[in-house]
């Protein structure tokens, strides 16, 4: 690639350029005074558009989020749709709300990045963090009389947690026994789910 000699801040106007700073704009994909471009969602897999706006709005994801977890599901071994459910509720602000730690997944999300859990007692305040069957979460003793967890355990009912997470009300802990099933997963039951490659989504 050539070493840019010019730099033009308009149609009109063009200056000479040091060598120094045109050795290191070289690799410089976006014209001058361009911070970046768009940022284009990965491609590859995707879902069909109403299935897309159910899973966004039960997971409350953004669109580039949504089709991160779709590509990676669709390019990993065995089922797509099984892989996409294991991308979205191992996510740890998912598991949380499951647990009736947060009232929300938006509220777990909160939580999560205000370092209120740990995982097998290191601290996470990534929500889009998957927890690995085996993992534990648990809500830091500095936090656990903190109104936003007490509230939405005062709120929870027992008996409420999906089958493959094992809730401790007392020690305030929730493990991820095995990873979740489509069937198992309240908000995707209904969701008639399907990850196609690209060319077959219908448009």
């Amino acid at each position: 690639m050539a070493v840019r000699t010019t730099v033009r801040p308009s149609p009109t106007d063009e200056f000479p350029l040091h060598p120094a700073y045109g050795y290191a704009l070289r690799r410089q994909r976006h014209p001058i005074g361009v911070r970046g471009g768009p940022r284009r969602a990965p491609r590859g897999f995707q879902l069909s558009d109403n299935d897309q706006r159910q899973v966004r709005a039960a997971y409350e994801l953004r669109m580039r989020q949504l089709a991160r977890a779709v590509v990676t599901a669709g390019r990993q071994p065995g089922d797509a749709t099984e892989n996409l459910v294991g991308q979205l509720e191992q996510r740890i602000d998912a598991l949380v709300h499951r647990a009736g730690f947060a009232p929300s997944v938006d509220a777990a999300r909160d939580l999560v990045a205000h370092n209120t859990f740990t995982v097998d007692g290191g601290k996470v305040n990534r929500p889009s963090y998957l927890v690995q069957p085996g993992q534990t979460i648990q809500v830091r003793p500095d936090r656990q009389c903190r109104a936003p967890v007490a509230i939405a355990l005062a709120e929870h009912a027992e008996g409420e947690e999906p089958p493959y997470l094992e809730v401790s009300s007392e020690r305030l802990t929730a493990t991820l026994t095995r990873e979740p099933q489509r069937q198992e997963v309240p908000v995707l039951r209904d969701i008639p789910l399907a990850v196609h490659p690209d060319e077959e989504v219908a448009r």
